[in-house]
This record gives C-alpha cells, sequence and structure tokens, in this order.
C-alpha cells in the first residue's frame, strides 16, 4: 500500500471513530481518486475492519457516488458485508433519510439482498416518498423479494393517477401472492383492461387454489374482456384448474356453465368428461348449455361414456343436435354406430333432422359408416344434393374420393341451376366451428352471399376490400372480442353503412348494454336458426 494511501486510511479510521460524516464522505472521494487502484482496493478491505457504523457513511458516500461504487465494485461488496451482519441498521438509516438519491440507494441495497426484514421499512416509508419514481423502485424492490408485513400498506397505490405506480403496485402484490395481496387485485379489477390483464396474470402466475378460484370467478364477470381473459388464463393453466372450474357446471348460472364449458374444451383433459356426461344426464333445460356440452364432448376424447352421446341426435334444438353428431363422429366405434344406425331406422325419431345434423356438422366417420345402408345412404345424398351449401358438397366430395368410393360422387352432385343474384355479402364472426358450420347452412338456405370467419382480426383485414353490408359477430372471443371488434369498425363504417348483430349465449343485461354502447345494432341470443338471422338482418338492414 502506498504512503499517502496509507495516511488516507489513517484519516479515515480518525474520522469515523469521531463520528464525523463529512469527513468521511472527503476522505472516501480523495481515496478513490487516488491512482494507484490495487492500493485503494486494499485500503477498501482494511475498511472492513472498522466498526459496523460504517454502513451510514457507505451508503451515504455511494449514494451521492455511484460511479465510484461502479469503478471499485468492493466498495458495494464491503457495504453489502456490513448490512448482512446488521440489516436493522440499513432499516433505520432508511427511515432518517430524506434525500431522494440516499433512499433510492439504500432500496437498491434493499433489493440486491432480498432482505426480508427489511420490508417493513420500505412498506413503512412508502407513506413518506412523494416522487413517484422512487415509489416505483420501492414498489419494485418488494415485488422482487416477494414478502410484505401487511399488503393493506400497497393498496392505495392500485389507484394511484401514475399508471406506471399502479403496475409496480400490481406486480408487488402479485408477487406476494397472499390471500390478502390476491383479493386487493381481485377488487381493483372491472376499469382498466390493461391493468385487469395483468392482474389475471399474476394470478394465472401464483397458481395456488385461492387464485385458480378467483380466475374461475372471472368466468362470471360481467366486463367481457374480463371474462374473455380468464377464460384465456385458465385454458393455459390446464389440468390443474379442472378441480376447482367443473364446480362452475354445479350453477344455476346458463353464462357461467356455458363458459366453464369452454375452457374445458380447451383445457382438453379427459377428467372433464364424467362431470360433463353428469350435467347432460340431468337435462339441461337451456340449449346453450346442451350445445356447449356436446360440443366441448367432441373436443375431448370420451370414448368410455361414447354411448351417452348420441342421445344428442334427438335433441329439439338444431343445433345442438349439430354438436351432438360431431361428438360422435369425433369419438365414433362400431357401438355407436349401431346406435346411430337404430336411431335413423327407427319411426319414434326424426331421422330427416338427424341426416341433417350429420351432414352440416360434416360428421365424415359417420358419413363413411352409413354408406352400406342403402335407404340412409340415399337421404344423405339427397340431403347434400338439394340442400347443402357447395362447400359441404365439396367436403363430402373429398371424402368420398380419399375412401376409394369415386363410383358414389355422381350421386351428389348438384343439379346445375341458374344461380340467383345474391342479395348483399353477409359476415359472421366467430371462434366455434360449429357455429360457423351453423351459420354457414343457415345463411345458404336464406340465399345470402356470405363469408365466414374463425378470428375477428382476418375480418376486420377484409372488410375494407369486401365491403360486406351486414355483420354478425359472437361476443366472446379471444384476443378481440365481439365488443372490441365492433369499436374498431365504427371506427370507420356507421351503424347505418354496416349493421352489426351480435349474436350470443350472454344474458346479462350488463354486456348487452357494453355491447349496444360499442355500437352494435342489435343483439340477439343463442341457439339460432336461419328465421333468427332473416328477422335481424330484416330488422336492421336498409338497401342502399
Amino acid at each position: 500500500m502506498s504512503n499517502n494511501v496509507e495516511a488516507i486510511l489513517n484519516q479515515l479510521r480518525g474520522v469515523i471513530a469521531n463520528g464525523d460524516g463529512d469527513g468521511v464522505s472527503v476522505w472516501l472521494a480523495d481515496l478513490i481518486n487516488e491512482p494507484n487502484q490495487e492500493a485503494v482496493n486494499d485500503a477498501i478491505r482494511e475498511l472492513g475492519r472498522v466498526d459496523a457504523n460504517l454502513i451510514v457513511y457507505l451508503t451515504r458516500f455511494i449514494a451521492q457516488n455511484r460511479a465510484a461504487a461502479n469503478e471499485y465494485p468492493l466498495l458495494e461488496d464491503l457495504l453489502f458485508e456490513q448490512v448482512l451482519a446488521s440489516p436493522d441498521m440499513l432499516v433505520e438509516i432508511l427511515a432518517s433519510s430524506s434525500d431522494v438519491n440516499e433512499i433510492a440507494y439504500h432500496v437498491h441495497c434493499i433489493e440486491a439482498l432480498a432482505l426480508e426484514s427489511a420490508t417493513l421499512g420500505l412498506e413503512t416509508k412508502l407513506a413518506a416518498v412523494s416522487d413517484e419514481g422512487l415509489l416505483i423502485a420501492m414498489l419494485e424492490a418488494i415485488a422482487k423479494i416477494g414478502f410484505c408485513h401487511n399488503p393493506q400498506n400497497l393498496a392505495d397505490y392500485l389507484y394511484a393517477s401514475n399508471r406506471d405506480i399502479i403496475a409496480a403496485a400490481i406486480g408487488a402484490l402479485g408477487s406476494i401472492g397472499s390471500h390478502d395481496a390476491v383479493q386487493l387485485l381481485s377488487d381493483r379489477m372491472g376499469t382498466d383492461s390493461d391493468f385487469d390483464r395483468l392482474i389475471l396474470d399474476q394470478l394465472a402466475e401464483i397458481q395456488d387454489q385461492f387464485c385458480i378460484e378467483k380466475l374461475s370467478e372471472t368466468l362470471a364477470s360481467h366486463i367481457t374482456h374480463v371474462r374473455n381473459y380468464g377464460k384465456a388464463k385458465l385454458a393455459e393453466m390446464g389440468e390443474k384448474a379442472i378441480p376447482v372450474i367443473i364446480e362452475n357446471l354445479n350453477s344455476d348460472d346458463v353464462d357461467l356453465v356455458v363458459h366453464t364449458l369452454n375452457v374445458l374444451g380447451d383445457i382438453f383433459d379427459e377428467s372433464a368428461v364424467k362431470p360433463i356426461k353428469n350435467l347432460l344426464h340431468n337435462h339441461p333445460a337451456d340449449a346453450n348449455v346442451r350445445f356447449a356440452a356436446y360440443e366441448t364432448l367432441g373436443r375431448l376424447p370420451c370414448q368410455k361414456v361414447a354411448l351417452a352421446l348420441a342421445e344428442g341426435l334427438n335433441d329439439k334444438d338444431d343445433n345442438v343436435r349439430l354438436a351432438a353428431s360431431r361428438a360422435i363422429n369425433n369419438n365414433y366405434s362400431k357401438m355407436l354406430g349401431v346406435g346411430v344406425k337404430n336411431l335413423l331406422r327407427s319411426t319414434v325419431f326424426d331421422s330427416d333432422k338427424i341426416i341433417t345434423a350429420i351432414v352440416e356438422s360434416e360428421s365424415d366417420n359417420i358419413f363413411l359408416d352409413l354408406l352400406g345402408e342403402e335407404e340412409i345412404r340415399d337421404a344423405l345424398f339427397t340431403y347434400i344434393r338439394e340442400q347443402a351449401h357447395s362447400d359441404v358438397v365439396k367436403f363430402f366430395n373429398v371424402i368420398l374420393a380419399k375412401n376409394d368410393r369415386g363410383d358414389l360422387l355422381s350421386f351428389i352432385q348438384p343439379e346445375q341451376q341458374q344461380e340467383e343474384k345474391t342479395k348483399i355479402l353477409v359476415y359472421a364472426i366467430d371462434d366455434s366451428r360449429m357455429i360457423l358450420n351453423i351459420y354457414r347452412s343457415a345463411l345458404h338456405k336464406l340465399g345470402y352471399e356470405f363469408k365466414l370467419f374463425e378470428f375477428p382480426e382476418t375480418a376486420l383485414k377484409n372488410i375494407e376490400e369486401d365491403a360486406p353490408e351486414f355483420v354478425f359477430t359472437d361476443m366472446n372471443m379471444p384476443l378481440i372480442s365481439g365488443i372490441d371488434l365492433t369499436r374498431k369498425i365504427r371506427e370507420t363504417h356507421s351503424a347505418d353503412e354496416l349493421p352489426i348483430v351480435m349474436v350470443t349465449t350472454q344474458s346479462e343485461s350488463d354486456s348487452k348494454n357494453d355491447a349496444l354502447a360499442a355500437g352494435v345494432s342489435e343483439v340477439i341470443g343463442k341457439p339460432f336458426g336461419a328465421e333468427a338471422l332473416k328477422q335481424a338482418i330484416e330488422r336492421n338492414y336498409k338497401p342502399k
């Protein structure tokens, strides 16, 4: 160690012993300005032998001279050693500090060392801080540590005027993850879609029973974006969510049951099959519930309960029969085939409606199995040839060709007819392919030109070029809800120019009012058929 550095070190020992904080800062500045870096580092190591009061001086000095700490990392290493030995001293220093730079550095130390014992000091200091950048840093430190003594100390920051502060508070409470913290986050939802999504991200990250229950509650929310994002988070969570959300199937809330069934289909786990079968066994009165149940079973492996699906082919609702047909088709077996054939041969059941369901749902496995039954086959071919949309005809053309039954292709070819002039171009937007099949069948029967969209963003991209004259849209869709879609369309098209009718299972008045406020011309319910669509168009379309 050089003589000059040795002299500075002796001076430092003296001013530290005398409690001269200003003197310590002066001599530390002199020390780090010495040209011999090795000697300076040796001196810093020697300072470690000084008493714990060095914490007070080092924190103040480094806070005001961050470049020095970057040049001599041993300074901060020394400080951290002292803080870990006496963490309460750092809390005391934090409590007495008023300088923003010093407080910010104290917070940095607490965060870097993940000092859980210092979080109460952080929580207490929050109330005395007005600098917004510092508040954010303090909340982020609590988030990194993942602990606080009283989450209520952070509650006010969820409603701050600064959005970055709100986001930091959400992150902190999410990291804490206690029941109290989660409840505060849950109470915050409902006024801002960005923050609601951030909160739901936090709940999905925690994934304890309480958080899964809170996510499950979003399925009953009257707020569309909360409901849709909650569905997405539960689906991402997977099978862990199933034991919680299947309890919703016992609810009298039709919307909640339907949304729960949608999520169970997205999760795609066989453990959901039995609860859904039990739901159908209780003969739910609402057709939307029955439709959603069969649609979900069509997405799940359910061979063990497949025979129970056949009952859906005799449902009184056209849409439910389509969903049941698809569920049977996707779980088809020899035994199921026997059941379907018996239904079609019976004089008790309406075979024409069952034939319609098989064709319109594009149930290829059922179709192929029925080719050996001449009377049934003729009924299938007649429907395809005389009533099905051209896309459906093409589908079954491909199925016959792929299965070496080209000899039957001529029996399903429609007679060439002079095409009528189309009425108007109609857009139909729904994330359910089964619902899109229903739109296709209904709009075809009504004679409209139409385009079907599974993804709202695709419809938005095409709308200017296609210039549709009418739009049907679902409400609850991932990424872009029907309400968001409507708002986007209304930026360029008025209600008179382009009527939008929302078709939804959602029954709450709040959701309908939100849709109307966004610019929807009318809200109609599911299930629907050709007549309901026709009446909606007649009520809202004004010929140009």
